[in-house]
């Protein structure tokens, strides 16, 4: 018996935009999608980034190449193009584009059998046939003892925070989604730099600095490293800094995984006022996503005012209720009157290790005081490495 023919998908304008952003910026392969599930010019597109290859694939090339090799009008695909260069959702077009598909077959496998139910013939064989298509749904299926028959998996280990060794050892390493909160003038935004610095000699680093700017940042740097420019080259070799999100697509093919992606701060980062929550909600999904292929990322977030001098809370991070389930490790800083130069570190989150609660105190450096140590009774932990 014949199995039903697959129906195409058609894509929105949106979706279409951002899947063939995606596939020009080398994020996604070309063969996710069909040319037939997409626009006129989508599919010019399409037929030109398959031709050229990804070091040479720029929207300017996928441009000429559309004009010049395919004859496609020029002023029409300049206005598409420009379209698709704009879109900012590239990132997760695939991964939606996947979820779509299997809700499509689904779909089809719901309306078969309803029409086969009304003929009075249930045909399981073609049933199967709808399954067996490319989805995720036809996956094989195994028992976890089977999955395990080689032997068990290692324990998720991230990167090493070399100056910091209670927190890394605590955490596992910086691995998955990270969140660090605390009041205003805490020491965030320090203590994420150094933590950039500490895995910069692993990874390259993309820092999104909403905060400080970068002259402010710098200034910081230079105390950290007595003024040493040598120093600083070295240390920040890995790190690529951004006082805007906007370019996050294009910069991913900069830093490919594994690399870290810091954002100082998510209530800086660019939200629709009317909703605001959402809006943020929704960039919290979209870094978390990242993770999916293969990198790592630290979120520094405020408290709201109600936080203020309040014990630790895994609620705490202001303006969104999507970090406290997102996040694979949770820290939030609170504030040690009156000097302001110690700071408890308190883990409100941990996937992957057994330890909650109270982690540390924080103590600035008594030279370097953007530099956070580690101490124990007001001692400094001597395992730790210097920043550099």
């Amino acid at each position: 018996m014949q199995k039903p023919s697959r129906k195409l998908l058609r894509l929105s304008p949106d979706l279409e935009a951002s899947l063939l952003h995606a596939i020009v910026r080398g994020i996604v392969h070309p063969d996710v999608v069909s040319p037939q599930e997409l626009s006129k010019p989508g599919r010019v597109v399409l037929v030109s980034c398959q031709a050229l290859d990804p070091p040479t694939r720029t929207f300017h090339s996928v441009l000429l190449h559309a004009v010049e090799v395919l004859g496609a009008p020029q002023d029409q695909m300049a206005e598409y193009v420009g379209r698709v260069a704009a879109s900012e959702a590239g990132v997760e077009a695939a991964d939606i584009l996947a979820k779509v598909r299997d809700k499509q077959i689904l779909m089809e496998l719901i309306n078969e059998a309803g029409m086969q139910l009304q003929r009075g013939n249930l045909d399981l064989a073609l049933l199967g046939g709808v399954l067996q298509r490319d989805s995720g749904l036809s996956r094989h299926i195994v028992s976890v003892s089977d999955a395990v028959k080689d032997g068990l998996p290692a324990t998720p280990t991230g990167l090493r925070l070399r100056s910091l060794p209670i927190l890394s050892a605590k955490s596992g390493g910086l691995l998955g989604l990270w969140a660090i909160a605390g009041e205003p003038g805490v020491g965030k935004s320090a203590l994420a730099w150094q933590i950039a610095l500490d895995v910069a000699k692993e990874v390259k680093v993309l820092f999104y600095d909403f905060e400080n700017g970068f002259s402010v940042l710098m200034d910081h740097t230079r105390t950290i490293f007595n003024g040493e420019l040598p120093r600083i080259r070295a240390a920040t070799t890995n790190i690529y800094y951004r006082d805007s999100i906007r370019s996050l697509d294009a910069d991913l093919a900069t830093a490919p995984a594994p690399a870290l992606i810091v954002v100082d701060s998510v209530q800086k980062l660019p939200a629709s006022m009317e909703y605001r929550r959402s809006s943020l909600d929704r960039w919290v999904h979209r870094l978390e996503y990242l993770k999916k292929r293969g990198y790592s990322v630290l979120l520094v977030s405020e408290v709201p005012r109600s936080q203020y001098n309040a014990d630790a809370y895994i609620g705490a991070f202001k303006e969104t209720g999507e970090i406290e389930y997102s996040a694979d490790f949770g820290l939030q800083m609170l504030p040690v009157p009156p000097s302001g130069d110690i700071a408890e570190a308190h883990i409100v989150k941990n996937r992957h290790r057994p330890y909650k609660g109270f982690a540390v105190n924080l103590k600035r450096d008594e030279k370097r005081v953007w530099l956070w140590r580690e101490v124990n009774q007001n001692v400094e932990v001597s395992e730790g490495e210097d920043i550099d």
